[in-house]
């Protein structure tokens, strides 16, 4: 998957750490707490996490219908400004990957769009922590299932938040 790849690119070796806590919350979904570096985000419970990776720096889940999600965090070791991320991010794209919507706040930004003839993605990434960290949430799923993923994007996006595992004082 392409997130490992980012985090390959811009991530610097730490020590691992153990297993992730997931927890209940309403309405069948969980809210994922990822250990080393504090990203949190809430998801439906239809998703199952894959495995950890060995540094502990995110996790995978998949749905049973085909749609994944990825939420990482990685110390942004290649010292990039939001627009020099995004430039990143937009030219590592996977093939068939094509934007049909982007935005930006001072901070994070946001892709999305269609992914060869029968897929969707969405990417939200963030540079938090006075520019120290990047912390990512990445989801694809079929276009024919658009209708019901396009709002629990919404709402995941919306939970995403910032980690506390690794803060300089008085910034985010």
């Amino acid at each position: 998957m392409r997130y490992l790849y980012l985090l390959l690119a811009i991530s610097v070796a730490g020590g691992i750490q153990a297993a992730a806590p997931i927890t209940a919350v309403a309405d069948d979904w969980r809210t994922y707490h990822n250990a080393r570096y504090g990203t949190t985000i809430d998801y439906p419970d239809l998703f199952k996490a894959g495995p950890p990776p060995e540094n502990n720096d995110g996790l995978t889940f998949k749905s049973p219908d085909g749609a994944d999600f990825s939420v990482f965090a990685s110390y942004n070791a290649l010292d990039f400004d939001l627009a020099g991320f995004q430039d990143f991010i937009v030219k590592n794209l996977e093939a068939g990957e094509v934007i049909t919507y982007q935005a930006h706040g001072d901070d994070w930004f946001v892709i999305s769009g269609t992914k060869g003839a029968d897929g969707v993605f969405y990417e939200r990434h963030l540079l938090s922590h006075g520019k120290q960290m990047t912390e990512g949430f990445v989801m694809s799923y079929p276009a024919r299932l658009k209708q019901k993923y396009d709002p629990i994007v919404a709402r995941m996006s919306k939970s995403s938040r910032s980690g506390t595992g690794f803060q300089t004082p008085g910034k985010r």
